[in-house]
């Protein structure tokens, strides 16, 4: 793919110090992992335990296609119950792309009084999403570039060069923000929760004073 050069970033005009993120949490579960999910469910708890509380998360995976596990919610306890329940999708591909696509434009692009991000975990590969172009992937770099969106990214690396890995890279650049590669599983707990501590100086640097009000008491138990 060819890539446009990049735009120069932009707040997201609407939201305000202290109203809260909303954080897309998109989820690798195609068939290229054969034995991981214990560990990337592992990880993904300890994220969510991880993050300054009261923001607003949804949980997202990409295996053969886009599936809401969670919509925006800021219960983070219905989030880790939904995490429990990610399995490995048999004889998928990993739809990343057209995932971000559809929730940056479903969920991110128009959010009011919201700070997104998107937050993708995910093994280099192949990108099995439906009708991406180049043109199709540039309008997605620039719109998550000019509506404020912050990416962040952990990789599960094998070869270190893929179309996956090579997007997604390209869009924490884009946006401004951090990712973390392993080679191993169980090293992504750590790294998962390495990314919560950077989102919460992220959220810092635009909301240096305020944090968001509590709306929800129900949150998981901490770990």
């Amino acid at each position: 793919l060819l890539w446009a050069a990049p735009a120069g970033a932009a707040a997201q005009q609407s939201a305000q110090p202290g109203d809260p993120m909303r954080i897309a949490i998109v989820v690798d579960n195609s068939d290229a992992f054969v034995d991981e999910m214990p560990q990337i469910r592992r990880a993904l708890q300890q994220f969510v335990n991880a993050l300054p509380s009261n923001h607003e998360l949804m949980l997202v995976t990409t295996g053969g296609q886009m599936n809401i596990r969670g919509q925006p919610t800021r219960d983070y306890l219905e989030i880790q119950e939904a995490i429990q329940e990610i399995t490995r999708m048999r004889s998928a591909g990993n739809a990343m792309v057209g995932s971000v696509q559809e929730i940056y434009e479903r969920y991110l692009r128009t959010a009011e009084r919201r700070y997104p991000m998107v937050v993708i975990l995910t093994r280099d590969g192949n990108d099995t999403s439906q009708r991406i172009t180049d043109k199709g992937v540039n309008e997605l770099l620039n719109g998550l570039t000019k509506t404020g969106v912050l990416v962040n990214g952990v990789l599960l690396s094998s070869s270190g060069v893929s179309l996956v890995r090579s997007i997604v890279l390209e869009m924490v650049k884009r946006t401004g923000g951090a990712h973390e590669s392993v080679v191993i599983a169980t090293a992504l707990s750590g790294k998962m929760k390495l990314i919560a501590g950077r989102i919460a100086q992220q959220y810092k640097q635009v909301s240096p004073e305020k944090a968001p009000a509590e709306e929800f008491k129900r949150f998981a138990p901490r770990r």
